[in-house]
């Protein structure tokens, strides 16, 4: 039989005969690793809008519904945070009494929603607790700043950390949320992965009981591990690359801007932008965007955005680009080393 060298994605080569060609084409060469995260969910709240009031207050339920049937019809996958207690305003059980202007039934619909909608489909992870200043965990209140969680937390030691991570993940736990990581708002220190992997690994076995978490703090070319124990647990690093279009968040694009970003995601013709420079360089693609950049301060303009792209990158690669959740996007490129009898 006639040998044939074919490349796959990305720099790898491999000898083949027809038969097994045919087998590759159909299984490797069509598989392009795809995960959407989306930052900064919560009940009603706009992130932007707890630092800066230029925007509009709320993100409505309404809207995640759409956007998550949007994502059911679309077939998409990924990552979606949901903040705790969103700048200490109320903590999503409830405990502390009702979000501003909404009822009980109100908070417990959102809740049911992301479970309906977006859990099967993305991995739920805290985006610690506030996303702004330090809460005090043991007397559930929000310490005066101007220190905000990304600067205290990274100065604390390990087992400080944990508890507050896991703080973070039994507030959605307690709702019917199960985290599977932790997305940490705005940067910790890269040098001290290992460190915030030990602790979001640590918070998780506590919570959860698992053994193997996915971490977004910083970008990269794809998921690599961060932290990894003698006993085979670990925590991954998702590291996305391509960077949102957030200046959406404050509305009065046109149409013809909406255009042009998405163009700089992926021309109409398939031959350039972002999403086909990180598929041609790394053969995955792990893009990053935020709830209020997708609201776009009630114009939607950012989710359009993301309409177009999506839709052209479906047309150009068709069911060569696999969606995978978080946590399937990390395992695929950092599997487990646990046995089957130690996995949750």
């Amino acid at each position: 039989m006639k040998a044939t060298v074919m490349r796959i994605l990305p720099f790898h080569f491999i000898v083949l005969g027809a038969v097994g060609c045919a087998q590759l084409a159909a299984e490797e060469f069509h598989s392009i690793p795809a995960c959407m995260v989306i930052d900064d969910p919560a009940p009603f709240i706009n992130m932007r809008w707890v630092k800066d009031k230029s925007v509009c207050r709320e993100i409505p339920t309404s809207f995640y519904r759409e956007l998550g049937q949007w994502a059911e019809r679309a077939g998409v996958k990924g990552k979606f945070s949901v903040i705790p207690c969103l700048g200490g305003i109320k903590p999503i059980d409830g405990s502390l009494g009702e979000y501003p202007d909404h009822s009980r039934d109100e908070r417990l619909q959102w809740i049911a929603m992301v479970k309906t909608l977006f859990a099967p489909r993305f991995t739920i992870t805290p985006e610690v607790i506030t996303h702004w200043h330090v809460w005090d965990v043991a007397n559930q209140k929000l310490l005066p700043g101007p220190q905000t969680e990304n600067q205290w937390l990274p100065l604390q030691p390990v087992e400080t950390q944990t508890q507050y991570i896991a703080a973070a993940m039994k507030m959605l736990r307690d709702v019917g949320l199960e985290p599977g990581g932790l997305t940490m708002c705005w940067s910790y220190p890269t040098e001290k992965d290992a460190l915030l992997g030990q602790a979001a690994l640590q918070a998780a076995e506590r919570v959860c009981s698992v053994k193997y978490v996915m971490v977004f703090n910083e970008p990269g070319d794809r998921p690599q591990v961060i932290y990894r124990r003698a006993d085979g647990a670990m925590a991954v690093s998702l590291r996305p690359l391509v960077e949102d279009v957030y200046d959406h968040t404050f509305g009065k694009k046109t149409e013809a801007d909406i255009q042009h970003d998405a163009d700089g995601y992926i021309t109409a013709d398939g031959t350039a932008g972002r999403f086909v420079e990180k598929i041609t360089k790394d053969g995955c693609l792990i893009f990053c965007t935020h709830a209020q950049t997708l609201y776009g301060n009630s114009t939607k303009s950012g989710w359009k955005v993301f309409q177009i792209a999506i839709e052209r990158l479906h047309k150009h690669y068709g069911n060569r680009i696999r969606w995978m959740t978080g946590l399937e996007i990390c395992r695929h490129f950092c599997p487990s080393t646990l046995s089957s009898k130690e996995r949750p």
